[in-house]
């Protein structure tokens, strides 16, 4: 580009990501070809729902604290793959919980309780099963499966779970030498054909998933909530929420400056929001337990660094502040980030339940069923491995053009070990006599 240029354009190119899915579902409206390349598919009407799974009469009564056993739900799932059984829906929904509120553990009984809202379900036609009227989506014992394991691995390969979408390193020199081409006035009439050649300078991007198999649908769902999050944040979508700001048009009134800086936006978890009786046998959740984190293109910040984000212009921070506030209601608008938040109090229930201090005379419930990769067998599905690189045009200040380069999720377990972790609160003590089923036999679930 010139200094003759009358108009003076902001591009933003952005990796948009699909999910494997299990067949016919599909999560976050998003899917992925058995190439592994992903494809953003036409969202239906959200108030809509497609197939609706088999929910017992008795589990779609709504309860705000269903109580479920894990050591008798392993139980259960054993006596079906004994039998060569399939698992029914309530087992694979995990007796429809909405999310994890508290972590029981019960070494009297060598056992784990976990507790949450509760209800039936449907399946949207974007993919998520959810709660008919809040749409808030439910538990899926894949996944469950998937968060035990990580946290009884003894030798991990990453620290965490997660994802991360990035541009190759020839795909970077490509777009570079394209723009330093790029000459003559830019006007209406000539912008497709740029934003077709910047498309295809870039070329396609990577896919990395962490701490979870890419194949399995807990990836799907890691990856399809960063694609949402970079989708709202550039404005592709604008749920109608009160002061959601979204960044693209934030840099159309920033500074030079701003406008010249690339930078990532990736989802972390965060721990402040857990609470613990002083016995440490009550565990409770608060919060989302997410926050938006952005950092500059090119710095080491991202999913698996450890750095700040100092390297983010002021502009970029406003915008990785207001999605962590907005975070809550954006739940309620993508379901997607429902999944997200279910994850993450998955994966931090499973380093409870797995890795929280007892005494030496306690005994500690083990999984015998869904840490066995050959006993418990989960769904797979392709795996995402590429992402098309899409545009999209704004007029701004400067004279740059701006991509967003990558974007991801960070889910970290929390130090349940320490003794020290999470905030004392003396009224969970009766938190474990209540949880205690009225029966030695019964049901792996109960309101």
């Amino acid at each position: 580009m010139t200094r003759s240029d009358h108009i003076t354009w902001l591009l933003v190119l952005t990796a948009c990501w699909m999910v494997p899915l299990p067949v016919p579902a599909q999560v976050g409206g998003i899917h992925i070809d058995a190439q592994g390349l992903l494809h953003l598919a036409k969202l239906a009407d959200p108030k809509q729902a497609s197939t609706t799974p088999d929910a017992p009469l008795e589990i779609s009564r709504r309860h705000n604290t269903r109580k479920l056993s894990l050591k008798r739900l392993e139980q259960t799932i054993a006596e079906h793959l004994d039998a060569n059984r399939p698992l029914p829906p309530e087992v694979r929904y995990l007796a429809g919980l909405q999310r994890i509120d508290e972590v029981l553990l019960l070494p009297a009984d060598s056992d784990i309780v976990l507790v949450g809202p509760a209800a039936g379900w449907i399946r949207l036609a974007s993919g998520e099963v959810v709660d008919p009227d809040s749409r808030r989506p439910v538990l899926e014992l894949d996944d469950l499966a998937l968060a035990l394991r990580f946290a009884a691995s003894m030798q991990r390969p990453v620290s965490f779970i997660g994802c991360s979408i990035d541009p190759t390193p020839d795909g970077i020199k490509n777009y570079a030498r394209y723009m330093k081409r790029l000459s003559g006035a830019v006007n209406a009439q000539r912008l497709p054909r740029l934003v077709a050649e910047m498309q295809q300078a870039m070329g396609q991007q990577q896919v990395r998933v962490f701490g979870v198999p890419s194949d399995s649908r807990f990836a799907c769902k890691l990856v399809a909530a960063d694609f949402r999050l970079k989708r709202v944040a550039m404005g592709f979508e604008r749920p109608p929420i009160k002061g959601l700001l979204n960044y693209m048009d934030l840099l159309t009134r920033a500074n030079r400056s701003a406008v010249r800086r690339q930078h990532r936006f990736w989802f972390v978890a965060t721990h402040a929001g857990i609470s613990r009786s002083p016995d440490g046998l009550a565990w409770h959740f608060t919060g989302p337990g997410l926050a938006v984190r952005t950092a500059a293109a090119g710095s080491r910040d991202g999913p698996g660094a450890r750095d700040n984000n100092k390297s983010a212009s002021p502009v970029a921070r406003r915008m990785a502040t207001n999605l962590t506030e907005k975070f809550p209601q954006l739940v309620r608008h993508i379901p997607v980030f429902g999944e997200l938040e279910n994850l993450v109090r998955l994966a931090i229930a499973a380093e409870i339940a797995l890795h929280a201090p007892l005494i030496e005379s306690e005994s500690r419930w083990h999984s015998q069923v869904l840490v066995d990769t050959d006993r418990y067998r989960r769904r797979t599905s392709p795996a995402p491995q590429r992402v098309p690189s899409l545009a999209a045009i704004r007029k701004a200040r400067g004279r740059n053009w701006i991509f967003s380069v990558s974007g991801g999720v960070m889910v970290e377990p929390p130090p349940v070990r320490l003794k020290s972790f999470g905030t004392v609160d003396r009224r969970l003590e009766s938190r474990v006599r209540a949880a205690r089923p009225k029966s030695a036999t019964g049901s792996w679930w109960w309101d």
